[in-house]
């Protein structure tokens, strides 16, 4: 019989050693190759399991039998999928510089399309051209070159007023009751007063909200690192890799803003209420109505979806 490698990330069996786990809440991604094991985000059990492990992603792998057909999961997404992950774990460049850094990766890769042996062998040499790149320097004086094109994040911040979030996940506190209506006049604003918020939010997250993540500093980076891992990023069905570069830079901005909107009035962004906010912003996003809301944002992105997404990275 053959054997297939079977991986399971410390996440997984750090909520499984929880005296109140459900095993029925651990997936199992299965092609002809391995089989991942995860977990769906939208509770603050499972959540906590990822975002509070700083070795959440330490891979606990075996060959097991091959019980079961799958689809064979194609060498170029296999390939593409690890080089995202060389690149979204170089140290310790900042998340949003290595967010960029990906997003010319896939735009490289993309001018190599099909999955012979020469294009495959130079899919894999990427990473290490990237980190020259950025041992030099270059991809940051790149970055910081970059013009700042606010318009989508006022959008994304505008649009937070329309989802329709599952407030019952935050812990109980003053906030938890504030913030539901603070969000939903971000729909009243007039364009004025988004370009100030926009500005504001920004600022907030550089001098406070960022600082609630110094002591855990792996949080933010397993999210990021899960959505490579569970998704096959940036293997899809339909959308293509920059597509799925825009969607997860879209939802990670979406996410700062909600932090930041925590701390606008003083309040302080505990470990426990980072986590609920993510439980709480995955269950939202595997909604149908996040999805349409995903569909008109790839409809018709302003310069293309690789520029939308480093927009959404910019100052």
């Amino acid at each position: 019989m053959p054997q297939i490698d079977y991986h399971q990330p410390e996440f997984v069996r750090h909520y499984l050693s929880q005296p109140d786990a459900n095993p029925e809440q651990v997936i199992a991604l299965n092609w002809s190759q391995e089989t991942r094991l995860s977990l769906p985000l939208d509770s603050t059990a499972t959540c906590g399991a990822l975002l509070q492990k700083p070795d959440a992603f330490v891979l606990h792998s075996e060959k097991r039998d091959a019980k079961n057909a799958a689809d064979a999961l194609p060498a170029r997404a296999r390939l593409l999928n690890q080089v995202s992950f060389d690149i979204l774990t170089l140290h310790p460049l900042p998340a949003d510089i290595r967010l960029y850094a990906l997003g010319i990766l896939l735009s490289f890769a993309e001018k190599s399309p099909g999955e012979s042996d020469e294009t495959l062998a130079l899919l894999a040499t990427l990473p290490e051209k990237m980190r020259e790149h950025l041992q030099q320097g270059a991809l940051q004086a790149q970055f910081a070159q970059m013009p700042s094109v606010p318009a989508l994040q006022r959008k994304l911040i505008s649009g937070l007023a329309e989802q329709e979030f599952n407030w019952d996940l935050l812990p109980e506190s003053q906030r938890k009751q504030a913030l539901p209506l603070q969000i939903s006049l971000l729909s009243l604003q007039d364009a004025n007063s988004e370009a100030l918020l926009q500005q504001q939010l920004t600022d907030l997250w550089e001098t406070t909200a960022s600082a609630s993540f110094d002591t855990q500093p792996w949080m933010l980076e397993n999210y990021l690192l899960y959505r490579l891992y569970h998704d096959v990023f940036p293997c899809h069905e339909h959308d293509s890799a920059q597509q799925r570069y825009l969607l997860l830079n879209a939802d990670y901005f979406m996410l700062k803003s909600l932090f930041s909107l925590w701390v606008m009035d003083g309040s302080v962004l505990s470990e426990e209420e980072i986590v609920a906010l993510v439980a709480m912003f995955e269950q939202w996003r595997h909604t149908p109505a996040a999805q349409d809301y995903y569909r008109q944002l790839l409809a018709s992105p302003a310069g293309g979806a690789l520029l939308s997404a480093f927009s959404l990275l910019v100052r």
